[in-house]
């Protein structure tokens, strides 16, 4: 049977982090734990309210995904600063970025690798080098030190070709990856960031994928038991709304705990109507959520107060 409880706006939940099947700390989509973390760079205006230079110290690696580099040129408009901000590769079918941004940061020491082929997006061939750089054997030092075309790659398809090949033989950790820009902008190209959510948690789940926007940081909650962390600071300070948005398929929300509305056996779906909207989190330090099937989360955040918080 359906419920829904309305909680006070402080309650303690008692989950175990450990004996669910996934977690996330919510402030480490902002400032992630160890060096294997990527900010990737989208094709749209950077805006001024992320505090995009925090977010990029907090990175270990940067990538661009063609057009990409136009906009991190831009932002950075200042030429001192623009040589402290060079992203490691800038990657795709380089349609878009300009051929003077595209030399400026050759010379500075960006690797480019150019992906002809158009049975798959930018997006995607940014994540498969990113996944040879952290896990393939010699990859990063290969096309560092190349002083072949294109460092080696075959120009149409070599990044899937290379993916392909060793992927079964990785032994892959936790990477954490934000992406700027997959919302907004053309509302193909913002369902297309919604799908890679879905088709990383299933091909590459080794990947902690989070959307930084104005407004919002968005991610997938994977079904099972699922749990969400936060410092009660952060939570106070930073965080607003929420929503459960079943995206992918029908789902049914087999329990949540630490939410302003608790549910259990609560069916949801874009057709119906039937979706849990400006809900907004009341645990102390966490929230627990069980799904069927997959569903995006959207986490309102306060871009300001954020800014100055003490991570």
């Amino acid at each position: 049977m359906e419920k829904v409880i309305e909680n006070e706006e402080r309650i303690d939940i008692d989950v175990e982090v450990e004996l669910n099947d996934c977690y996330v700390r919510l402030e480490s989509y902002l400032r992630p734990e160890g060096q294997l973390s990527a900010l990737l760079i989208l094709n749209q205006k950077i805006d001024e309210s992320l505090g995009f230079e925090k977010l990029w110290n907090a990175y270990h690696v940067h990538v661009c995904a063609d057009g990409g580099a136009n906009r991190l040129y831009e932002y950075l408009g200042d030429e001192i600063v623009r040589q402290k901000y060079i992203p490691h590769y800038i990657v795709g079918d380089l349609d878009s970025v300009r051929n003077e941004v595209l030399s400026y940061y050759r010379e500075k020491g960006a690797i480019v690798i150019q992906q002809t082929s158009q049975y798959a997006t930018d997006f995607d061939k940014c994540v498969k080098v990113l996944s040879a750089h952290f896990f393939s054997t010699n990859f990063a030092h290969s096309v560092q030190n190349s002083s072949q075309f294109n460092h080696g790659i075959d120009e149409e398809r070599g990044i899937l070709d290379i993916y392909t090949a060793e992927r079964e033989n990785w032994h892959v950790e936790k990477v954490y990856l934000l992406v700027l820009n997959a919302i907004d902008g053309r509302f193909d190209q913002t369902i297309h960031s919604i799908t890679q959510l879905y088709t990383l948690a299933h091909r590459d789940s080794y990947y902690q994928v989070g959307y930084l926007t104005p407004s919002d940081l968005i991610f997938l909650v994977r079904s099972g038991g699922f749990t969400i962390t936060y410092r009660e600071k952060f939570l106070d300070q930073c965080i607003g709304n929420c929503g459960i948005l079943p995206l992918g398929c029908p789902t049914t929300v087999l329990k949540t705990l630490g939410l302003k509305w608790d549910v259990e056996n609560w069916s949801t779906s874009i057709e119906s109507g039937k979706v849990s909207s400006s809900n907004r989190f009341v645990g102390r330090d966490r929230c627990y959520l069980d799904v069927q099937k997959p569903v995006v989360m959207n986490v309102e955040l306060n871009l300001k107060k954020l800014l100055s918080y003490e991570f």
